[in-house]
């Protein structure tokens, strides 16, 4: 039997097949690798449409490039996790955050993940959602400065502006959301290519040995 639940607006299989493989961080780094080769292709215009925004509002601001995309990834994957937690824990979410570490740097993506729990745990208003904070935690932490930027006296300002705009944060939203089908593709692959108890172990090992 299939077990769905609805979350964040959208229906999510919490199935035993659907969720398989998620103690393997290398599950974890099959989808976050695919899901940077989607992010590559879907993401660039809606950057473009942020940085049009941000203009808009007369904000020394723009999105693009790898700050973004690194943003865009570490939230996307930690959105794929959350949708299905419940049941997945705390033993899914380091595999989750290792597998994700091999795909962007170890130390970046353990950095985001901090914050996003942050930005979670302390939203940045009562009503908040986890999509939203998630949103809120990307146009924060995913621009970078252009001209006109003259230091930190203008980041309050960016910020307030950047969050209470419904437009940036309908874009960021999508940005942060996953793509619903690309979860069940990699599962799929996965499967077959999925390495042995033993290989799995020692390349877990190696990678916190390198991680360190």
């Amino acid at each position: 039997m299939r077990e769905k639940k609805r979350k964040q607006g959208k229906t999510v299989d919490t199935s035993g097949v659907s969720l398989r493989y998620t103690l393997d961080s290398q599950f974890w780094e099959a989808l976050a690798g695919e899901l940077k080769k989607r992010n590559e292709e879907q993401l660039p215009a809606l950057f473009e449409s942020l940085s049009l925004c941000a203009r808009a509002l007369e904000l020394p601001v723009a999105f693009g490039g790898t700050k973004s995309e690194g943003w865009a990834l570490v939230c996307r994957m930690f959105m794929f996790y959350n949708d299905r937690m419940p049941p997945l824990g705390r033993r899914e979410f380091l595999a989750m955050k290792a597998g994700t570490g091999r795909v962007v740097n170890s130390r970046f993506a353990t950095a985001c993940i901090k914050r996003i729990i942050a930005n979670i745990a302390y939203p940045s208003s009562p009503d908040r959602s986890i999509l939203d904070s998630l949103a809120d935690t990307f146009l924060v932490n995913g621009l970078k400065p252009t001209e006109g930027y003259t230091g930190k006296s203008m980041d309050e300002t960016i910020i307030t502006k950047s969050l209470s705009d419904e437009e940036m944060m309908d874009l960021a939203r999508i940005v942060v959301n996953p793509p619903a089908d690309l979860w069940e593709e990699v599962r799929v692959s996965y499967g077959p290519r999925r390495p042995g108890f033993i290989t799995r172990k020692y390349l877990d090992f190696r990678s916190w040995v390198l991680g360190r």
